[in-house]
């Protein structure tokens, strides 16, 4: 607690003033230097779809196959998501992956009865292949002491952050505050941030992820990106690759795609949120309900109505 104190009294009122002016700024020119990113042309899709042999999929799953909610145990799957994500993984031209920041117990509840679905919990921490039963671990020789550096600065700001939370994981810890005031929730994940970034990740081999509404911290060496880099490998003869996510853990597996040996009229990197989200990735969607309405059109399940999501999205503003 010596720590904690040192920090809150080390600083002036004209510091935190002065920090939350300068976040402020540089939000506002984040936004002014993003470029549009095109919605995603479903038509296209689909030729490039049935034209391939060997097709790749990988989706997040908050927030880009199940709208975000509050409470992180009421995002279960939407029927339809699960009926049209069986008849993708069932195809044998297919190789679809989960990818989830979820633990493992999550995925297996919502998830675990979706036939030739491979599942990667944690971030990348922990891998279930298609015709696999069981998780494999990809952290086990990693030091997980830093674990206790970062639950007392959580559990500093838990204290001080109505509505705000602890998520425990087995390879990482998340700090949620969205049900906090919106304001100063995020005022006080900012320099929650600022205090990792000054007493842990200088030392630390961690990194801090900046979710929505949360503020996760997990080793260095495993991310989503890897996941993806490692399927890749397994399988160089695909054709095809769709990728979708909302936040900035996934812009990881949109960096693998880009980075890979596939042409980029072969991948689809697909972020939900508007068009002048900061993201690499080459289109957009608005919702989660638009991603689960692209996997239904893909299995032939329905047609995309560009239409009905430009609604959806007018009535979430």
């Amino acid at each position: 607690m010596q720590q904690l104190y040192r920090h809150v009294t080390g600083h002036t009122a004209s510091f935190w003033a002065h920090s939350f002016v300068k976040q402020l700024i540089s939000e506002v020119a984040n936004a002014s230097d993003s470029n549009p990113t095109p919605f995603l042309d479903v038509d296209n899709l689909l030729r490039k779809y049935h034209g391939s042999k060997k097709r790749l999929l990988f989706f997040d799953y908050d927030g880009t196959l199940t709208p975000i909610r509050k409470m992180p145990n009421a995002a279960v799957p939407p029927p339809d998501m699960l009926k049209y994500m069986q008849k993708l993984a069932e195809d044998p031209n297919n190789i679809v992956w989960v990818i989830s920041g979820r633990d493992q117990a999550a995925l297996d509840e919502w998830l675990g009865n979706v036939d030739n679905l491979g599942l990667s919990a944690e971030h990348g921490c922990f891998t279930k292949g298609p015709d696999s039963k069981k998780w494999i671990n990809l952290t086990e020789e990693l030091d997980m002491s830093w674990k206790n550096d970062v639950i007392e600065i959580f559990t500093y700001y838990t204290e001080r952050t109505q509505g705000s939370f602890i998520e425990h994981k087995r390879s990482s810890l998340t700090w949620h505050y969205r049900m906090a005031d919106p304001e100063y929730g995020a005022f006080q994940a900012k320099e929650c941030q600022n205090h990792l970034e000054n007493a842990v990740l200088s030392k630390l081999p961690v990194e801090i992820l900046v979710g929505k509404k949360n503020l996760e911290v997990r080793p260095t060496s495993i991310n989503k990106g890897e996941i993806v880099k490692r399927l890749l490998a397994a399988n160089p003869g695909a054709d095809f690759a769709f990728c979708a996510g909302d936040d900035k853990t996934d812009e990881d597996m949109f960096r693998a795609l880009r980075k890979s040996d596939l042409s980029e009229k072969d991948f689809y990197c697909v972020t939900v949120g508007p068009s002048d989200k900061k993201t690499i990735a080459n289109w957009h969607v608005n919702t989660s309900d638009d991603i689960v309405r692209v996997i239904g059109t893909l299995v032939g399940a329905g047609n995309f109505d560009i239409k009905k999501s430009v609604q959806i999205n007018e009535e979430e503003a």
